[in-house]
């Protein structure tokens, strides 16, 4: 990616009008660059801006758990009555709600991000669209937007473990990632019970 960035950059101002051209990059960018620009050298713009094809193993990867545990679910509904499925609808829906909330508690985020974070994670995980984090991330930002000074002090705050949950921004990401780890481990924990109890129910 960094490569592609170099590339796209420095054929960017090869084709620049002006016999003199300022350029503004990131100082990881300069190295990679100052080659490229030494030698004049263009990049395959038409490769670098292609975007490819998503993969439909992928896609049916993706979407395989999801569609794994609609089908269990109705399918105990059928076998085995409505009460069972909806005892297996809760077992979905706490495995998830529990540990996401308790991710957003350890990352201390804000009641509002605890919450939608929990409630939303029994949903998000039946889609590999969006996530729990997600929400969770986008709620804590509307409830405790980050201040100037933490865009200041960020690359200080990331070498400092501790200050992780002093910065209103690395709380964000605090709370994406503690979220997101919850909530896959109830996507197992929930999978698991509800496919055990199909396959228990199966068997009597």
């Amino acid at each position: 990616l960094i490569d592609e960035r170099d590339a796209y950059l420095a054929h960017k101002i090869l084709e620049a009008d002006g016999r003199r051209v300022v350029a503004v990059v990131g100082a990881g960018h300069v190295e990679g660059m100052k080659g490229r620009l030494e030698r004049g050298e263009k990049a395959d713009l038409a490769e670098i801006e292609s975007i490819p094809p998503d993969s439909i193993a992928w896609k049916l990867a993706g979407w395989s758990i999801p569609a794994s545990i609609v089908v269990a679910i109705a399918w105990i509904a059928l076998t085995q009555g409505p009460q069972a499925a909806g005892e297996n609808v809760a077992i979905w829906f706490l495995a998830h709600a529990v540990p996401t909330a308790l991710g957003g508690i350890i990352a201390l985020g804000h009641p509002m991000a605890i919450a939608a974070g929990a409630f939303s994670s029994p949903f998000t995980a039946l889609s590999p669209l969006i996530g729990a984090g997600h929400v969770a991330a986008f709620a804590q930002l509307w409830a405790a937007p980050p201040l100037v000074s933490d865009f200041a002090t960020v690359g200080d705050d990331l070498a400092i473990a501790r200050r992780w949950w002093q910065s209103r921004l690395m709380r964000i990401f605090l709370v994406f990632v503690l979220t997101t780890i919850g909530s896959s481990l109830g996507t197992w924990v929930g999978g698991l019970g509800v496919l055990r109890n199909l396959v228990e129910g199966a068997g009597r």
